[in-house]
């Protein structure tokens, strides 16, 4: 079976279409871009790039689709590889030396999120309201003590000049003990799309990039 993919020009929509190849999966999609971006996958891949066809649906643009991201799987808190339409203002903000304070998150990478829709459109299946996040709460504070430590020590790393405080001594915010509490009502309702995935691969919703890996791949992004 064939995948369309509408609109994939925003970091998830690729990371989609770089997923279902890798899975052998057709895919079609009129992006000259993403012939490009996967020349040595499709030269020794059974899967193919094709540019117009029939099969299951995803759209990343609002067009109608079998899955359409946004209506039927709405995706909270992602980190995109670049400044696209999914970049959260705060590290939008932080990059550029200014100050935000923003709401707790639930982080995601895009690579995480791309791993699950992949699945889940390889079905064939119809799908509505699923929400998709991280699983862990992320502060403000903490999130932003990890992006600046992490922004700094890339910036020392292009002038080959660090220091002991930027290569030491920095543990992983938001470590220390919470008291526990109902999630319930702040993070988006998991069980789902944790059930669906749960049919398809036998591991559920488990995502597995750490926010500082998806910190850093934005920030190569950023500044490449």
């Amino acid at each position: 079976m064939a995948i369309i993919v509408r609109g994939a020009t925003c970091s998830l929509g690729e990371a989609v279409v770089d997923k279902l190849l890798s899975m052998d999966v057709d895919v079609i999609a009129i992006e000259e871009s993403h012939k490009l971006r996967n020349e040595t996958l499709l030269k020794y891949s059974q899967a193919k790039l094709l540019s117009d066809g029939e099969g299951y649906s995803i759209s990343f643009d609002g067009s109608e689709a079998d899955m359409a991201i946004g209506r039927d799987l709405i995706v909270h808190d992602l980190i995109p590889t670049r400044n696209d339409r999914w970049m959260p203002d705060e590290f939008k903000n932080w990059s550029t030396g200014q100050e935000y304070h923003g709401k707790s998150r639930y982080w995601l990478s895009v690579i995480d999120a791309a791993n699950a829709i992949a699945h889940l459109a390889n079905t064939g299946n119809q799908y509505s309201g699923l929400q998709l996040c991280g699983r862990r709460e992320w502060s403000s504070e903490d999130t932003q003590s990890e992006f600046e430590m992490l922004w700094e020590r890339t910036n020392q790393g292009q002038s080959g000049k660090f220091t002991a405080h930027t290569l030491f001594g920095h543990e992983i915010a938001g470590m220390e003990a919470k008291p526990i509490q109902d999630e319930a009502s702040t993070r988006p309702d998991l069980q789902p799309v944790h059930n669906a995935l749960l049919e398809i691969t036998g591991d559920g919703w488990r995502p597995l990039i750490t926010l500082r890996t998806a910190i850093m791949t934005l920030i190569a992004g950023l500044i490449d």
